[in-house]
């Protein structure tokens, strides 16, 4: 597999009859910087997308590892330790739910569902932040919610219960404290900020059809919807909410996602080794915002093979992979044509062919 080839086949994924609209790749080495970058389909109507231009995807769940490196830097000076008890920060707290910590939030550890339609679930009530708050911390253990996720114990209620409890702490917002804590050192945009208005922003034709199913197994309905959506969230929680929120909202750029692999791999701006080796240890199948590799997933056996391989993807289409023994890292953005399309065979297809054409 040359590089040509692998250029080839991305633009495959985009062409008539394939499976996304858009799409952005890139391959980076800590050493010898990108060695690959290509995108293929379209930013909107008939503009066609140029690698390393500025079109900014939506990121879905791809917001996690920027909120989990938010909570790392908070934990780091002291604002808001990883260890505090949720407990003791809202009084209307699951039994289940009240001696679990901040942390355990971000690991997926918690035992909350791993959704449900805010909209429906609290109505008019849905943006007043202490509303929604006791609802989540409340929700653990209670019946009629889907608890079924891609991975075992995965909640986006548990990410977006963090955080609301990081702004209740801090008296900050998300998007400031994301501005302030992580942007700002990384030398990048305020990503919180924009995120209410992107610039450049990909077009994105993706259904709502797994939400639709997703509620219809809890008794509710929720109305179907096949828009052409460009600056909003796909996520039918972040798109109601209206504020950033922990699970799903921003929208990224290529550049953005590699210089956060970057620092997760080589940690000094922002993060330190310590709170990187923390985050990255104890055993199950999610660290503290970030998935381990395995052989299914969206990671594949090439990067599960390597024994310390991490990363995430998101429901749009994108995902991001970081291999610390070759010091690399994986870029696949890209907005999925259907929710039925499976886009995990993609991604582990494109971390074979680029392990091919780029040896360590």
């Amino acid at each position: 597999m040359s590089e040509g080839q692998l250029a080839k086949w991305l633009d495959g994924l985009a062409a008539l009859g394939g499976l996304v609209s858009a799409a952005e790749a890139a391959v980076a080495d800590l050493e010898r910087g990108v060695l690959f970058r290509h995108a293929a389909g379209y930013r909107v109507g008939g503009e066609r997308l140029e690698p390393g231009a500025g079109a900014r995807f939506d990121a879905a769940s791809l917001t996690k590892p920027w909120m989990a490196t938010l909570a790392l830097a908070l934990d780091q000076e002291g604002s808001l330790p990883l260890a505090t008890p949720i407990g003791g920060l809202t009084p209307r707290v699951a039994p289940a739910l009240a001696g679990c910590t901040l942390e355990d939030l971000l690991r997926h550890r918690t035992g909350l569902p791993a959704w449900t339609p805010l909209a429906l679930r609290l109505g008019r009530r849905l943006r007043e932040r202490e509303a929604l708050r006791d609802f989540l911390a409340g929700c653990a253990g209670a019946p009629g919610f889907e608890t079924a996720a891609a991975e075992p114990g995965y909640s986006d209620l548990g990410y977006i219960l963090w955080g609301l409890l990081a702004e209740q702490c801090t008296g900050r917002s998300l998007a400031a404290l994301l501005d302030r804590e992580v942007c700002a050192p990384l030398g990048l945009a305020p990503l919180g900020t924009l995120a209410a208005e992107p610039p450049q922003a990909v077009e994105c034709r993706l259904d709502n059809g797994r939400e639709v199913e997703l509620a219809a197994g809890q008794g509710l309905r929720l109305a179907r919807q096949r828009s052409f959506l460009r600056g909003q969230p796909q996520d039918g929680n972040a798109r109601a909410l209206g504020f950033l929120s922990g699970h799903a909202g921003l929208f990224l750029t290529a550049d953005e996602l590699l210089a956060l692999g970057r620092e997760w791999l080589a940690p000094g701006r922002l993060l330190s080794r310590g709170s990187v080796a923390r985050a990255l240890a104890d055993g199950g199948p999610w660290a503290l915002g970030w998935a381990r590799a395995s052989g299914e997933g969206s990671s594949g056996p090439e990067l599960a093979a390597t024994g310390s391989a991490f990363g995430h993807a998101g429901f749009t289409g994108g995902s991001l992979w970081i291999d610390p023994a070759a010091q690399r890292i994986y870029l696949l953005l890209a907005h999925r044509l259907a929710s039925a399309i499976d886009l995990n065979p993609v991604r582990r297809e494109f971390h074979r062919l680029a392990i091919e054409a780029f040896p360590a």
